[in-house]
């Protein structure tokens, strides 16, 4: 039996060391095996790609513990990763990943499952099982993949049948937490033209995370996936692979792990602008508290605005407090088909794909447990009916639906002592592809591909903020301001209710269709220098229906659930572009070569999710689409007999309306940026002898915004708010005041100093601060913000230095078992999580250790596994979303996972 067929039927067995530049084994020289990728769509080795990629197999993602997306950082240069606030993920190679909000954004980087793209994966929730490789394309992938990705590509390939033979594994874990993990495959040939195989996993755990209120563990785990693969061989020269998979979670997953906060006494921004801190919003500054005040509903109001309590948080981390445990549901159905036939100079390749999947998730906003508030009975006395109905078992607060008429149409969710809030983020998409390529074989210099794609995707997506305020303000305020009948008493508003009472970022719908043709020649000058020379058009058709509903549909009766009178808003447009590259490759020897590569990258255009046109005159409805103008030198060799393996490379990006998202106001705004990012990265893998593995990678980038301004939600004064700004020498000419806005909670900057704004008596809170912002705004007096230089900022979420190192040593005993020992060490540089660059955006830098020890029988018919990841048991935060005015400018972090370790035993047959 070769070793190839070994590695085949027990891959646990194969002494495979995780690379951080490829998937490599030691054989008994101690040298390193070779790796084939299929970088572009064709298989060839690693080493003789010019392009920087890291690439793993099942064997290697095992050892160096890469169980998801969030554990590749540890192990390919350039890679940060951090979950997203509305069920999504950032995903950054070299700095470019998924920085927008809207459903019609495009990622930077591409994902892809056996050359699939695929736009809204599951591959950031489930565990990898049963893979065949995973590699990690760097730089922009103009040319032959997907749709243009602009910072790179991340291509899966799931385990293949097989007709040669039956084998199969199946392992089971325990591990902290509860964790419990089964996972296996079998493969079946059922002829010689015919095979079958079925994999699976099953996931449960307990959560990260304490809910002092529920006494629950929330942030865990319940998913399972499936997945059957057919290779049929109808001639010598053709090869068909269909794979079908499902993916189901129904779990507590939280979509941040804590909000942070530091109080803001003033109460125009919520929370301080420099700092975090285990502590809530002043409740002054967020809308949810001040439409239910007594200063915006009058006699009928909840509370004093200006003397509310400072809502408590447990100051821990991983410690939350609410009466509301996180929801979490999602599926998956993922098909893709494979069929290449090989004619003598040709192969004529088609790549199809079909998924659907849904997600929902649900959580508290602000988690924090509501102070109790006793119901002002001035309710059921001017508003009998609906203080029946709302109010009489405490205060209600709304649940989704279609017509998103909330508590007035009768969707209640619960019913609280006090004021509390809760989001959901829901989304569905549906998208079919084709591709078909024609490659050519020939003996001489010249050889080409060409081929054609084209993708239709239909998706929808509700992102929802339900507070008892707002609820309060559409069944109690509204209703009571039609007056009252002298005769009765009664409100004449009773009975009836403004809709929508909670806010919405709807889309209806988003469709696209993508189409391109694309080609490549190569040319081979001689035996050692070959140029490479590309070129994609493509033409990408979006639309989208869309509304953002907060008391835009009118007044209806209590209870009646009529039709949303809010209308949606279409956009439609089409971008077209031409990308492509040219590489030059010199063989230097048959162990070196040296490359070097100018591409060509574009993402196209999207339309801004759905806005109030009166509040924000001059937004554009769309963003424009981005540009990058790539160079890059890379080394490849092979040294030392094969036993070293030292890969280089350097590059310069040079951006064009780079695409970034903030928000303002409860409304996403995605603007256009220069930028420009360089960098380089080295990676070594060392087998020094056939025991001893080495392996290190480290990566340096520089990112740098470019003649760019903005207004910054978190302090809009751009730092000029004296008392916001304590020690900071302003001169007085120079001062502004941050106002917040009484009734829509949106925050603006006063043009004089603070002792100025006071003197003219227009605020009727603490110093002077909340009053009409539009108003103000209208008269000359303010202003939304004052811009800041942004000029020479680095790029969210890129650190500047990075490394992983990793060590493995196997011992072989006389009955020719083995034990395997690993350890793994990442540290990151601080990093800033908005291109902002303040204090409080800055994540300090980190490192986590992880181990693991294999034991392996002598016939390699079953093992043992014991591994720990994060030794240390530190809480890193890796990622931040920071909300906006109206929620008071808390802050949500993103952590990674705490310390874990189990078992695992498995059998291979």
């Amino acid at each position: 039996m070769t070793p190839t067929s070994v590695c085949k039927r027990n891959p646990l067995a194969a002494a495979i060391i995780a690379a951080t530049v490829s998937t490599f084994s030691i054989n008994a020289a101690a040298q390193l095996e070779e790796v084939i990728v299929t970088a572009q769509k064709r298989a060839e080795s690693a080493q003789d790609v010019p392009i920087a990629i890291t690439a793993f197999d099942a064997s290697a993602l095992e050892q160096k513990q890469i169980t998801g997306f969030a554990d590749m950082r540890f192990a390919a240069p350039a890679v940060s990763y951090t979950k997203a606030n509305f069920s999504g993920n950032n995903f950054k190679i070299r700095g470019i990943g998924s920085d927008l909000t809207a459903a019609s954004s495009d990622a930077g980087v591409g994902i892809h499952v056996n050359e699939v793209p695929v736009l809204a994966p599951r591959l950031f929730e489930t565990e990898y099982y049963d893979i065949q490789q995973l590699a990690v394309l760097r730089g922009p992938q103009g040319t032959l993949y997907g749709r243009n990705s602009t910072g790179g590509a991340l291509n899966m390939e799931t385990a293949k049948a097989s007709t040669d033979e039956l084998f199969g594994n199946i392992e089971g874990q325990y591990g902290d937490y509860d964790h419990t993990k089964v996972v296996g495959h079998v493969n079946i040939p059922v002829s010689d033209t015919l095979a079958v195989r079925l994999a699976g996993i099953y996931l449960e755990r307990e959560g990260y995370t304490d809910n002092q209120f529920t006494g629950n563990d929330i942030d865990g785990r319940d998913q399972y996936s499936v997945r059957g693969s057919v290779r049929w061989l109808p001639t010598d020269n053709t090869t068909v692979d269909l794979m079908v998979s499902y993916f189901d979670e129904d779990s507590t997953r939280s979509r941040s792990q804590k909000t942070q906060c530091d109080y803001d006494p003033i109460g125009a921004l919520g929370c301080l602008p420099d700092s975090l801190g285990f502590s809530q919003p002043n409740g002054a500054a967020v809308l949810g508290n001040q439409l239910p005040s007594n200063q915006v509903s009058g006699a009928l109001g909840a509370f004093d605005l200006f003397t509310l309590e400072q809502a408590s948080t447990p100051k821990d981390l991983r410690t939350v407090a609410s009466r509301l445990d996180p929801e979490y549901t999602a599926d998956e159905t993922l098909v893709t088909l494979n069929i290449a036939h090989e004619f003598e100079q040709y192969t004529v390749s088609f790549v199809g794909g079909y998924q659907d999947t849904e997600v929902f998730s649900q959580v508290d906003y602000t988690w924090n447990v509501p102070t109790p508030v006793d119901i002002n009975p001035a309710i059921a006395a001017v508003l009998p009916t609906n203080y029946a109905a709302l109010y009489s078992d405490g205060y209600s607060i709304s649940s989704s639906s279609e017509s998103a008429t909330g508590i007035v149409g009768g969707n209640v969710f619960s019913t609280s002592e006090g004021f509390e809030a809760y989001d959901e983020s829901r989304g569905s998409n549906e998208q079919i592809s084709g591709e078909l390529r024609l490659q050519s074989d020939f003996d001489g210099p010249l050889n080409f591909l060409v081929g054609g794609f084209y993708m239709e995707a239909e998706s929808e997506g509700d992102y929802w903020v339900f507070a008892t305020g707002l609820d309060y303000y559409a069944a109690v305020t509204i209703p009571g301001s039609l007056g009252v009948n002298p005769e009765t008493g009664i409100g004449f508003g009773d009975g009836l209710g403004l809709v929508s009472p909670a806010f919405n970022s709807e889309t209806q719908e988003y469709t696209l269709d993508s189409s391109a043709i694309f080609g490549e020649i190569y040319y081979e000058f001689t035996d050692t220098l070959k140029l490479t020379a590309g070129i994609r058009y493509t033409d990408d058709s979006k639309e989208v229906t869309s509304r953002a509903p907060l008391y835009t549909g009118g007044i209806q009766p209590l209870l009646a659930d009529l039709p949303n009178a809010t209308p949606y808003d279409t956009f439609e447009d089409d971008w077209q572009e031409t990308t492509g590259r040219v590489v030059l490759d010199w063989a230097l020897s048959d162990d070196m070569l040296l490359y070097g590569s100018v591409s060509r990258g574009y993402k196209g255009g999207g339309f801004n999710p759905a806005f109030n046109a009166e509040e924000f005159p001059d937004q554009s409805t769309t963003f424009e689409p981005e540009f990058i103008d790539a160079f890059e030198v890379g080394l490849k060799s092979q040294l030392l007999d094969n036993t070293l393996q030292a890969n280089l490379s350097a590059f310069y990006y040079d951006y064009s309306d780079l695409q970034v998202s903030k928000i303002i106001n409860r409304t996403s705004f995605n603007e256009n940026t220069d930028a420009e990012i360089y960098g380089a990265e080295a990676e070594f893998v060392w087998a020094p002898t056939n025991a001893l593995t080495l392996n290190a990678n480290f990566s340096y980038l520089h990112t740098e915004v470019s003649g760019f301004s903005s207004i910054d939600a978190r302090e809009p004064s751009g730092g000029f708010d004296p008392d916001y700004n304590p020690g900071k020498d302003i001169p007085l000419e120079d001062q502004t005041t941050v106002i917040k806005s009484l009734g829509n909670a949106s925050s603006c900057v006063a043009n004089f100093a603070p002792a100025v704004w006071e003197t003219l008596g227009l605020g009727i809170g603490p110093g002077g601060r909340f009053s009409d912002c539009a108003g103000l705004v209208a008269g000359g007096f303010a202003t939304g913000g004052r811009e800041e230089d942004l000029d020479g900022n680095q790029l969210s979420n890129s650190p500047e230095w990075s490394m992983s190192l990793g060590a493995q040593y196997a011992f072989d005993f006389a009955n020719s078992s083995e034990l395997v020992l690993r350890v793994d060490y990442y540290w990151q540089d601080e990093m800033y999580t908005r291109f902002y660059n303040r204090s409080v955006d800055k994540i300090d830098d980190w490192d986590v250790w992880n181990g693991q020890a294999t034991y392996t029988s002598s016939d390699a018919s079953w093992y043992a596994r014991g591994f720990v990841k994060n030794i240390a048991d530190e809480d890193h935060t890796v990622g931040h979303y920071f909300t906006d005015a109206s929620s008071g400018n808390f802050t949500n972090v993103f952590l990674i996972e705490p310390r874990t370790y189990g078992l695992a035993l498995g059998y291979n047959f």
